[in-house]
């Protein structure tokens, strides 16, 4: 569990706003607005966030509880109460448990950095960048709801495909391509589902979320708490071993 679960949870959980540009961008705009708008959402490139949830990964479901420091783009930081405290930090990353601080293994990492690197696209506001290439792809549905899709590349990150509620037009389900530590890491294709939109401060943002791996439940967490934080170079430090 303490290996790969994370990717459920470095992801954004939240939609942002931009000027249209193309259609795909135009969709994103009327994302980021239904979101609270940029200048408000721009405050949660740093989050603290408090979770339920119950891990799939290993079959039959084990809950949890967690908090979460996270940093955008590439510094996360996740404490499961009472198992295993995860954190990347850049190129970096280390894990801790009741036998000490360890460095994440190469291929652990790799998974967390896909994660992560789909988690800013899903932020949504880093796609004003040309180096992203944002294309609209029609509609599906989502469960009852019909979705404007949008698709996101860019050289070295995952392929994202991005679901938006054409009524409400917040983000509502995302899909990509990563790896799965518990076999062996297998490619997968990701899925989140975005529900319980609720405004914190002024910014409407998802607190229920399903991550399936090749269409098998993997994680269901609620967001307890969120708020938007500041940190310092400490907090996602590796600490010194026992």
């Amino acid at each position: 569990m303490r290996k790969f679960l994370a990717i459920s949870l470095v992801l954004s959980w939240t939609g942002i706003a931009l000027s249209g540009g193309d259609d795909g961008r135009a969709i994103i705009s009327k994302a980021i607005k239904a979101g609270g708008g940029e200048a408000k959402l721009a405050k949660y490139d740093s989050t603290i966030m408090k979770e339920k949830g119950t891990y799939y990964g290993m079959g039959d479901g084990l809950p949890y509880t967690s908090v979460v420091h996270m940093q955008r783009p590439d510094k996360f930081k996740m404490e499961i109460k009472g198992v295993f405290t995860l954190c990347v930090d850049g190129d970096k990353g280390w894990t801790k448990s009741d036998k000490g601080v360890t460095d994440m293994p190469k291929d652990q990492l790799e998974i967390q950095h896909i994660g992560q690197k789909a988690g800013w696209i899903m932020h949504l506001l880093p796609l004003k960048d040309k180096a992203y290439t944002v294309k609209a792809d029609g509609t599906a549905k989502v469960g009852d709801m019909m979705a404007s899709v949008v698709k996101v590349s860019r050289k070295d990150h995952p392929t994202v495909t991005l679901y938006f509620d054409k009524k409400t037009d917040h983000l509502v389900k995302s899909q990509f391509k990563t790896k799965s530590g518990e076999q062996g890491g297998k490619e997968v294709t990701a899925e989140f589902l975005f529900s319980e939109f609720k405004t914190v401060d002024g910014v409407t943002m998802p607190h229920h979320v399903v991550l399936k791996h090749d269409g098998k439940l993997y994680v269901e967490a609620d967001v307890t708490e969120m708020s938007a934080a500041k940190f310092d170079a400490k907090t996602f430090a590796k600490p010194a071993s026992d």
